[in-house]
């Protein structure tokens, strides 16, 4: 199984976590908030061979942050995994806006030379993400946890990118509602993890099964068939991501 969009870092007790998937052979990207975070567990992660770090800089920490764009610069170089990296234009991220804008921008430009796995964060700003996206041509990329409207996800399917659902998304209405427009071999699965909850508590890569669940009867698919969907649509991405 994947979780393509995970915050390891932040759930208790991490070490746990990367221990069992390893043994469960579960691959785990494991998205950062900032570049020093990316860097930190880099050590540790090196002889993983399912858990994935991902060199990231959430939208809303740009701010706060910006002496951070210059080693996420640096990262990039050598990082085959991107995320959490975007724009949220939500009510708490208008106030960061401009100076949101012009990071992503710095962003892509440090990732427009070759494919990597990214994934990207578009609250209230899945058209601008695509504009920008689509002027510094980079992608494919996985709109994680997306919520934009019916016309906005067209335009993220005729873009060529991915879709990343988590399991707070099949237990809302809104969220089964935007699932059913996805085309199957576009879409990932992922946790977000500790931050997504599930019956009032914090998730973990494992709760994938609920995703899967939720699939297996929206597509009508056999479990085992629906896995190996996931799979090639994840394959897919990360070949080109690391030149296989």
């Amino acid at each position: 199984m994947i979780d393509a969009h995970c915050h390891v870092d932040q759930i208790d007790s991490p070490e746990e976590i990367v221990k069992e998937a390893e043994a469960r052979s579960f691959t785990v990207i494991a998205v950062t908030n900032l570049p020093t975070h990316y860097a930190m567990p880099l050590a540790p992660l090196k002889g993983c061979r399912y858990v994935k770090p991902a060199l990231g800089f959430h939208p809303l920490m740009v701010s706060a942050h910006q002496r951070e764009l210059v080693p996420f610069l640096r990262l990039a170089k050598t990082a085959n995994f991107i995320g959490e990296i975007g724009l949220d234009f939500s009510g708490k991220g208008i106030p960061s806006k401009e100076v949101q804008i012009a990071s992503f921008q710095t962003i892509l430009g440090a990732l427009g030379d070759r494919q990597r796995f990214i994934t990207i964060h578009s609250r209230c700003a899945v058209d601008i993400v695509l504009d920008m996206l689509n002027q510094q041509r980079v992608g494919p990329v996985v709109f994680h946890w997306f919520t934009g409207s019916t016309s906005q996800r067209a335009r993220v399917i005729t873009a060529g990118h991915y879709f990343s659902i988590n399991p707070a998304m099949v237990r809302s209405s809104a969220g089964i509602r935007t699932i059913e427009g996805m085309p199957r071999d576009r879409v990932l699965t992922e946790t977000d993890a500790p931050l997504a909850r599930v019956d009032g508590r914090p998730t973990f890569p494992w709760d994938i099964d609920i995703v899967l669940k939720h699939l297996t009867n929206v597509w009508k698919q056999e479990r085992g068939e629906l896995e190996r969907t996931i799979e090639q649509n994840f394959q897919r991405l990360v070949g080109k991501a690391i030149g296989g």
